[in-house]
């Protein structure tokens, strides 16, 4: 027999306070939810000869007709058991020990929770002679169906992605991790929009105080519609002025559970086909789901490419001013040479030559984005080619600043992390000014200054330069240049040490 369910208690519940205080029944039901078009609402009489009736109430669009039709409808008006009762109230006790077959099944008696499970996809059952109220759980509505990854290609990783439904979501992350020790804890966030968040974590790896401390914050968060994942980022980051992310999105369950495994905290949001990884560091940044599963001594070469690669994007357009205007002596004379009479005929000033030439490949970049997928490409191609060489010809730009500002662009688009690369591109433009005003002392300022924000930041109390802040051991650069066996891949301990 189906044991009592009891009644959850409101939590950021998006029902107006006036609601809690009627009285539950079917009348004030459908003046809460109005004429609304998507409103159901039927009464059934399940003994007429004593006259006992129920009313049904669910939202159209959001449940399964046939499971109302099969498990709800059907046992009320066939089952004999219930078409001899002679009260509602032994009705409700009848249907509350499981005479109808439903695995979800909770019992209301306020309405500010049965209007919250009316708008959350449950059906539910009102008896108005009793005051109360059984609801089942009836999702139905059209979900999108499981893809291969958008944003990140992977070559032998899994295929398969996170959707919009949270609980097809935390589905797959149960079918990767077969483990008694993962944890998901639901949570309602959005004064408004009601969204569910769930947060995973594997209860013998996660740190309990950064656990308990994430939970804080995600209670503090303070808004009426949570639809997109910015919302709740920016209120539980810890840097709130700074251009680096400190926390990791990613659409691939793979990546995620690898990041469960290790200790650290996921959040899955409803309605969000990306989850969130907490706490991050700047060489999680840097890694991919396919250095796993590719050769370790291949894997840790490119690695160090990375890096050398996010440095030249972030240094290269502000070394080249500095040295073509202050400093000329630092290169090769024919190099000096060259570049000298490249700029012959450009009417502009070399840093504004530089700008304008960072500025329009973002443009084009953002250009390609945003434009409809099946000329997006072609925009690029054709602002690349045909503008660019127009602009060289027409001399309003040196082939140089072409050559140094494209080698800083696809430098950058080598870092796996957009958050990341974008971070680094904003820097890009400090160390620009920098150089354009002090030369190289210009840019080492500007480095200095940029490494100080770096190491300024802490993400959950784990500083976001680790494992290179460590300075007792190098166990925790094991998985950072070089990618370790993964017969001995271990979690980062620097997530185990915060206290």
């Amino acid at each position: 027999m189906k044991k009592k369910i009891q009644e959850p208690p409101i939590k950021n519940s998006f029902i107006d306070k006036w609601v809690e205080n009627l009285e539950l029944n079917s009348e004030n039901v459908k003046k809460v939810l109005g004429d609304s078009a998507d409103y159901v609402t039927r009464e059934i009489t399940v003994n007429s000869k004593h006259n006992v009736k129920v009313h049904m109430a669910c939202i159209d669009g959001l449940i399964n007709h046939q499971y109302i039709s099969d498990y709800i409808l059907k046992p009320l008006v066939n089952d004999v058991r219930l078409a001899t009762v002679e009260d509602e109230n032994t009705l409700f006790e009848y249907i509350e020990q499981g005479l109808i077959y439903f695995t979800d099944q909770k019992s209301f008696t306020e309405m500010g929770t049965l209007v919250d499970a009316v708008l959350s996809a449950n059906t539910v059952l009102i008896f108005d002679g009793l005051n109360k109220a059984i609801g089942f759980d009836t999702k139905g509505f059209q979900m999108r169906s499981i893809t291969t990854p958008t944003e990140e290609t992977s070559i032998r990783g899994s295929k398969d992605t996170f959707v919009e439904t949270i609980r097809v979501n935390t589905a797959t992350i149960r079918r990767k991790i077969k483990s008694s020790n993962l944890r998901i804890e639901d949570m309602t966030i959005g004064s408004m929009s009601n969204t569910m968040v769930s947060v995973v974590y594997m209860e013998n790896m996660v740190n309990k105080i950064m656990l308990k401390e994430l939970k804080e914050r995600l209670k503090k968060v303070d808004a009426e519609e949570v639809l997109f994942a910015g919302i709740i980022e920016e209120s539980i980051i810890d840097e709130k002025h700074t251009t680096f992310p400190q926390v990791d999105y990613t659409e691939k369950p793979d990546k995620f559970c690898i990041s469960i495994a290790d200790g650290k905290i996921g959040l899955l949001i409803d309605g969000i086909p990306f989850s969130m990884i907490m706490p991050i560091a700047l060489v999680d940044m840097f890694q991919t789901t396919d250095d796993y599963t590719i050769n370790q001594f291949f894997t840790s070469s490119i690695r160090k490419i990375r890096y050398f690669l996010a440095s030249v994007s972030l240094v290269l357009p502000g070394f080249f001013i500095a040295v073509a205007t202050f400093h000329q002596q630092l290169l090769p004379s024919r190099l000096t040479v060259s570049i000298i009479t490249s700029r012959e005929g450009v009417p502009f000033p070399l840093f504004f030559e530089v700008l304008i030439l960072v500025l329009a490949f973002q443009v084009l970049i953002e250009a390609g984005t945003r434009i409809y997928s099946s000329i997006g490409s072609m925009i690029s191609l054709v602002g690349a080619l045909v503008v660019g060489d127009a602009a060289i010809g027409a001399k309003f730009v040196s082939p140089a600043a072409v050559v140094v500002v494209a080698t800083a662009a696809i430098s950058n688009y080598a870092i796996p992390n957009r958050d990341l690369a974008n971070a680094l591109w904003i820097w890009e433009l400090v160390l620009l000014m920098f150089s354009t005003f002090i030369g190289i002392f210009g840019l080492a300022i500007g480095l200095v200054l940029m490494i100080a924000t770096l190491c300024s930041i802490e993400v959950l109390g784990v500083p976001y330069m680790s494992p290179f802040l460590d300075t007792n051991t190098f166990k925790g650069l094991k998985d950072s240049f070089i990618r370790p066996r993964l017969d001995k891949k271990e979690s980062p301990d620097y997530i185990q040490r915060i206290k």
